[in-house]
Order: C-alpha cells, then sequence, then structure tokens
C-alpha cells in the first residue's frame, strides 16, 4: 500500500512538473505567435505621393505576396512625421504596426519636444534603401545651374520660395544647411508633405526644392521641373549629366534613406520573421529594379547595422541644427 501511494505521489509530482513547465511556456508562445488572420498596416508619416509613401506601398505589396496576408499603407502626416510616429508607438506590439521612417525620424528629436522616445519607443525592423536628394527647379525659373540659382536669389532678394514637406522635415534641415553653406536667399515655404510641394513646383508656385529622385519622376517626365544638382556622395546614372553639390564646391551631402521600426515590446520572433522577410523583398529582382529605375538603391542591413545608422545620422543633424540654428515653427 505504502508502496503505491508513494508511486502515485511521484507520478503525480512529474505530471503536475509537466504541466507547470508547459503552462509557462504556453504564454510565451501565444505572444510570439502572430494571428495571420489580421492585416498588418504600414503607418507612413507623410503624405501620399511623397518618397515615403511611394517606397511604404512598393513594400507592402511585395510583403503582402511573401507573408500572404493584407500588408497596407496609413498615411498619418503632420508635424514632420512626428503625428505618425506618435500613432505607431501607440500601437499594439503584436507585429500589426509598423512605422515607416526616413531621415526625417533622426531629425526631429534634435528641435522638439516629442511625446515618444525615438529609441525606447521603438525596435528596428529593416533598412529599406537610400536614395539621393537632388535639387529641382520649375522650368520658368531662369536658372540653369547651382551657381546661378545661388547668384540669382542673392540679386532679387525675397523672391525666390523653397518649397518644403513640413517644419523639421528632411528638406527643412537640408535647404538650411544649403543656406548656411551658400549665402542663397531662399524664403522657406511649407507644406504637409513632399507631393504638395512638388505640385507648386511644377505649377510655378515656388521656384525650388528639394527631395528624393523617386518621387520627382513624374515631373520631370512632363518638363515642369528641371535638376540642378545631386545631393548625395556622387552622380546618378540615369542622371549623369546632373553634378553633385560637392562638384560644384558645396559641402552638402543630403541623401534620403527609409526604414521599418515596430512599437516596442513587440516580440522578438516576429521582429525577426520581419526582418528577414522584408530583406527577402529588397533581394527580388523585381523590388531592385524598382528602386534603381527611381534612383534609389534597395540597402538590406542587419539590425546591428541599422541601429548604428540610426546612432549615426541622429548625431549628424543634430550637429546641423546647431550650426544653423533651425527650429521648429
Amino acid at each position: 500500500m505504502t508502496g503505491n501511494f508513494s508511486a502515485a505521489r511521484r507520478t503525480f509530482a512529474t505530471t503536475l512538473a509537466a504541466s507547470i513547465s508547459l503552462a509557462l511556456a504556453f504564454p510565451m508562445t501565444a505572444a510570439q505567435a502572430q494571428d495571420t488572420s489580421k492585416p498588418i498596416r504600414i503607418i507612413v508619416p507623410f503624405a501620399t505621393g511623397g518618397s515615403n509613401d511611394i517606397v511604404g506601398r512598393a513594400i507592402a505589396q511585395q510583403l503582402s505576396t511573401r507573408l500572404k496576408r493584407n500588408v497596407y499603407v496609413e498615411n498619418r502626416a503632420g508635424g514632420g512625421g512626428t503625428l505618425g510616429s506618435e500613432i505607431a508607438a501607440r500601437g499594439e506590439p503584436d507585429g500589426t504596426t509598423l512605422l515607416l521612417i526616413s531621415s526625417t525620424f533622426t531629425m526631429n528629436a534634435s528641435i522638439m519636444k516629442l511625446s515618444y522616445d525615438p529609441v525606447k519607443s521603438f525596435t528596428p525592423v529593416a533598412m529599406l534603401g537610400m536614395g539621393p536628394s537632388v535639387i529641382a527647379v520649375s522650368s520658368s525659373l531662369p536658372v540653369n545651374s547651382i551657381k546661378e540659382l545661388v547668384d540669382y536669389s542673392k540679386k532679387n532678394p525675397g523672391t525666390v520660395n523653397f518649397g518644403s514637406s513640413g517644419v523639421a522635415s528632411f528638406q527643412h534641415f537640408a535647404i538650411e544647411l544649403f543656406k548656411a553653406r551658400t549665402g542663397a536667399d531662399l524664403t522657406i515655404v511649407h507644406y504637409k508633405g513632399g507631393s504638395p510641394a512638388l505640385v507648386d513646383l511644377a505649377a510655378g508656385h515656388v521656384q525650388v526644392s528639394l527631395g528624393s529622385l523617386i518621387q520627382m519622376q513624374p515631373f520631370l517626365k512632363s518638363g515642369r521641373i528641371k535638376l540642378l544638382a545631386v545631393a548625395g556622395p556622387k552622380r546618378v546614372e540615369m542622371i549623369q549629366n546632373v553634378p553633385t553639390l560637392k562638384e560644384s564646391g558645396i559641402d552638402v551631402d543630403a541623401s534620403n534613406w527609409w526604414a521599418l521600426l515596430a512599437p516596442a515590446g513587440t516580440p522578438a520572433a516576429i521582429v525577426d520573421q520581419l526582418h528577414r522577410e522584408t530583406n527577402a523583398v529588397l533581394t527580388d529582382p523585381e523590388i531592385k529594379t524598382r528602386f534603381a529605375r527611381e534612383g534609389a538603391d534597395a540597402m538590406p542591413m542587419t539590425r546591428p547595422e541599422f541601429e548604428k545608422l540610426i546612432a549615426t545620422e541622429t548625431r549628424k543633424w543634430a550637429e546641423v541644427a546647431k550650426e544653423t540654428g533651425i527650429k521648429p515653427e
């Protein structure tokens, strides 16, 4: 009797231990597993038609195919990208909310009081690509080079308007740096996104703008704008006749880039999956061709490399803010 009781106790203890182990393991598994019936939204914190929107939609389309679930773009423009970033920071950390960021994300913290922490509120998912910025003018403006633009602005003070995608945006930072290095007399006009600024550039309501080649293609093809310079480290193959700013003697490098973040607390297993699938998308010949056709390069990175890029860019633009005295308006 005693032997049977002892054996029963041992069996019960073993079963209980196994049950406890299973119960402890189950929440982790559940937390890491995604409900694939739910769609994934990529929040683009700028208006439709800009480079962020174009890149976001291209990536969403490819991810939908690979993940076999609906991945869509949600544009939440405002505050130089901070409104959409704040919404993403508050999103459920379950893999269903992603934030598409660009260079602007690393600029805002140096001049704005944010409702989120650019580092602690997010988890890096994947670097997407990089594209050179170009300086364009309305076809009606009587200049054909950067030197002519700078000289014209000085001879006609207060008459040359620069279209920016918003206060504290990438364009705002880049043109303030350009003004500081050249002495150009440019009046900045802020819009709620790069697309409205380009529409007004093409219409001649503003005379100058800066942005990624990816978003300027339709206006270039229609002949309504003309390019004066590439604000990147080298000439772009598809516009080989357009010199860089450095070739014109101006020390300004303003390349734009795009990447994906997830809300902090998103399980590592989900982040790792999204990282792998996004990098796979970037090696697909179709997406590489699409980026190249728009003058940008797909640029897959490891997550540590991506984190290092964010830190480097944040320091760079903080120094620019200090040099130019740029402030939110």
